[in-house]
C-alpha cells in the first residue's frame, strides 16, 4: 500500500507472512501515514517484526517512526524487532545515542 508520494518519492507499508515490510523513502511527509496504516496490524499481532530491506532512504523522521513503534510495543506489551535497517538510519540512531536498541 503506497501511503504518500512527494517530489517523486514514495513510501509503502505491506503486511505479509507475519512481518511488516516498509519500503521506499521515509521522510517527514509520510511517516505519520505509515504509522497510521500500521496501527490495525499492530493491534492484531502479538509479535511485531518490521523489515526495512526495501527502504531506499530515510532521515530522522524514520527514526522517529521507529521510536513510536517502540513506545506502542512497550505500552501494549508486545515483542518488537527491526530487521535490515539502512545504514544511514543506524547512523542517525547512533548520533542520537539510541543505537543500543537495534
Amino acid at each position: 500500500m503506497i501511503v504518500n508520494q512527494h517530489n517523486g518519492k514514495q513510501a509503502a507499508i505491506i503486511f505479509k507472512q507475519g512481518k511488516i515490510f516498509i519500503s521506499g523513502n521515509l521522510d517527514f511527509f509520510n511517516v505519520n501515514l505509515i504509522y497510521e496504516k500500521s496501527v490495525n496490524e499492530l493491534q492484531r499481532s502479538p509479535q511485531l517484526v518490521f523489515d526495512f530491506s526495501e527502504v531506499r532512504s530515510s532521515n530522522s523522521a524514520g527514526l522517529a517512526l521507529i521510536i513510536e513503534w517502540f513506545k506502542y510495543a512497550k505500552k501494549n506489551k508486545k515483542e518488537i524487532s527491526f530487521i535490515h535497517l539502512p545504514r544511514n538510519l543506524l547512523a542517525i540512531a547512533k548520533t542520537a545515542g539510541i543505537d543500543q536498541f537495534f
